[in-house]
C-alpha cells in the first residue's frame, strides 16, 4: 500500500513539474505575469527536495535561476540539489554567487552553510570548516549556531588537517619574576643585587598548531603535529632605572615541536590508552637554549555518571645548549579525575610526582603538584566561570646557597572567564585573573606575581 502511495506521488509530481515547467517557459515570454508563478515554483522545488526528487527540483530551479539570476533564495535551493545530483564544484560556485548577492543577514547565513556543506561533499573540509565559522557568526537565533556546531563537528571528524591557532596579552606586575627581596644571605653575609627586583610589563603569546590524522581503525586513531609558540615581553618604564641593561628582546621565547600520539582502545572494552613523543627545539632571547625529547603515554577509565579517571606517566630529557650543567632528565607519574558536582558543575583534580636528575645542584629536585579546577555549569552575566587552584612543593636535591637543600612552596589561585556569547567567527574572548606567591628558605627565589590574561578560544 505504502508503495502504491509513493508511486502515486510521484505520478502527481512529475505530472505538476511538466505542467511548472511549461508554464515558467510561457511566463518567460510574458515578464508581467512570470512573477505570479515564482513563489509556487520555489514552494514546489522546497517540496522535490523534500521528497528527494532532486532532479525534479534542479528543472525547475534551472528556470527559475535563468529568470531571476539575483534571488538568493533560488540559487541557495538550486545548490542543494547539485550536490544532491552530484555536480559539487557547480554547488559551490552557486552557493558562492547567492552570498555575494544575499543581503539580508539570513540569507548569507543560509548560502555560507550551504557554501560548506558542498565544500565539504567535495572534500575540502579545511575551507568548509572557515565557511562553517562564517555561518555560526551569521547565525540569526541559538537554534542556528547550535546547529552549526553540530555540522562543524562532524567535518572536523571527517577532515584529516586540524589546524588551531591561539594568541593573548597578559600584563603582569613581575615581568622578570624577581623576588620578593633583593638580599640574599650566604654564610652569614647578606647581598644586596639592586637589580632584583619586579618589573612590570604586558607579554604577548601567540602560536599555532597543524595535525594531521592517519586514517583511523576500529581500534586506534593516529596523529602528527607540528606546532610554534612564542612569547613577547615589553618591559614597564620603571625597567631602564631598576636594570639598564635589560631589554625587550631579553625575555622572548620561542618553541618549535614536532610530535607523533596514538589512542587505541581495544575491541570491546571502555578502556582507552594513549602514547605519544615530542622533539622540541627552544629559543631565549633570541638564541638556542636546549633540545628536549619527551615521552608520554596514559591509560583513561570511564567510571561511569561522565566521571573519568587516567593514569599518566611521562619521561622528558631536556639537552641544554647554553648550558650544558643544566641539562637535565625527568620522570613523572601523575593520576587525573574529573567528574560532576550537582549534577551540572564540574570538578578536575590533578596529582603529579616527578624527578629531575641533573648534574646542576639549580636543577636536580624532586617536585609534587596538585591542581584542582571547578567549573561551574550555569554561566553568570553570560559568562562562564571557572576557578583553579595549585599546589607545588619541590626539593632540590643538594644544596647550592649555604648548607641547607632549597625547598620551594608554590600556591596559585586563578579565576577564568569565557564570554561564549561574545564569539567572533567561534572565538569566543577569555579573562584569566591568576596570582601565585613561591616561598622559599632561599630567598632569592621568594616571588610573588600577579597576572591578568586575555586570550581566545574556540567554542567549537
Amino acid at each position: 500500500m505504502a508503495d502504491r502511495f509513493r508511486k502515486l506521488v510521484r505520478c502527481r509530481l512529475a505530472v505538476f513539474t511538466i505542467w511548472m515547467l511549461s508554464a515558467l517557459a510561457v511566463a518567460a515570454q510574458q515578464p508581467n505575469s512570470a512573477e505570479l508563478d515564482i513563489d509556487t515554483a520555489k514552494r514546489l522545488s522546497l517540496v522535490f527536495m523534500a521528497y528527494g526528487q532532486h532532479r525534479a527540483a534542479h528543472d525547475v530551479l534551472t528556470v527559475l535561476a535563468a529568470r531571476h539570476p539575483r534571488d538568493p533564495e533560488i540559487l541557495i535551493t538550486l545548490s542543494r540539489a547539485e550536490r544532491a545530483l552530484g555536480q559539487t564544484e557547480q554547488a559551490i560556485s552557486r552557493a558562492r554567487q547567492a552570498f555575494d548577492i544575499a543581503e539580508s543577514q539570513a540569507h548569507r547565513h543560509l548560502a555560507a552553510r550551504v557554501l560548506a556543506e558542498a565544500l565539504a561533499s567535495a572534500g575540502k573540509h579545511t575551507r568548509a570548516q572557515l565557511w562553517l565559522r562564517r555561518a555560526g557568526q551569521l547565525a540569526p537565533t541559538d537554534a542556528a549556531k547550535a546547529a552549526i556546531r553540530r555540522d562543524y563537528a562532524y567535518v572536523r571528524s571527517r577532515n584529516p588537517w586540524a589546524f588551531s591557532v591561539r594568541g593573548g596579552i597578559s600584563p603582569t606586575d613581575n615581568a622578570n619574576n624577581a623576588p620578593t627581596s633583593n638580599q640574599i644571605e650566604i654564610g652569614g653575609i647578606i647581598f644586596v643585587n639592586p637589580a632584583a627586583q619586579p618589573i612590570s610589563g604586558t607579554e604577548y603569546h601567540f602560536g599555532g598548531t597543524v595535525t594531521y590524522r592517519f586514517p583511523a581503525t576500529v581500534t586506534a586513531q593516529k596523529e602528527i603535529t607540528v606546532a610554534y609558540d612564542g612569547r613577547r615581553t615589553r618591559l614597564g618604564s620603571e625597567a631602564s632605572s631598576i636594570d639598564p641593561g635589560l631589554s625587550n628582546s631579553d625575555f622572548s621565547a620561542d618553541r618549535l615541536t614536532f610530535g607523533w600520539q596514538g589512542r587505541f582502545r581495544p575491541a570491546g572494552r571502555q578502556t582507552v590508552s594513549d602514547i605519544g613523543t615530542r622533539l622540541f627545539f627552544d629559543w631565549n632571547g633570541g638564541n638556542r637554549s636546549q633540545t628536549g625529547l619527551a615521552l608520554e603515554a596514559g591509560l583513561r577509565f570511564p567510571l561511569g555518571d561522565q566521571q573519568r579517571l587516567r593514569l599518566r606517566g611521562r619521561l622528558e630529557h631536556l639537552d641544554r645548549l647554553d648550558n650544558a650543567l643544566r641539562t637535565s632528565t625527568t620522570t613523572e607519574v601523575g593520576v587525573e579525575w574529573s567528574f560532576p558536582v550537582g549534577g551540572k558543575d564540574f570538578l578536575r583534580v590533578d596529582l603529579s610526582v616527578a624527578d629531575s636528575a641533573s648534574d646542576s645542584a639549580a636543577v636536580a629536585r624532586a617536585t609534587n603538584r596538585l591542581r584542582a579546577t571547578y567549573a561551574l555549569g550555569q554561566p553568570i552575566l553570560n559568562a562562564h566561570i571557572a576557578f583553579s587552584a595549585d599546589f607545588r612543593q619541590s626539593l632540590f636535591d643538594r644544596p647550592l646557597f649555604g648548607p641547607e637543600r632549597r625547598e620551594d612552596s608554590a600556591i596559585g589561585l586563578s579565576a577564568t572567564a569565557t564570554f561564549a556569547q561574545m564569539d567572533v567567527f567561534g572565538f569566543a574572548p577569555v579573562v584569566e585573573l591568576r596570582r601565585e606567591r613561591v616561598q622559599s628558605n632561599i630567598s632569592a627565589f621568594d616571588t610573588l606575581a600577579t597576572q591578568l590574561s586575555f586570550s581566545f578560544r574556540s567554542t567549537y
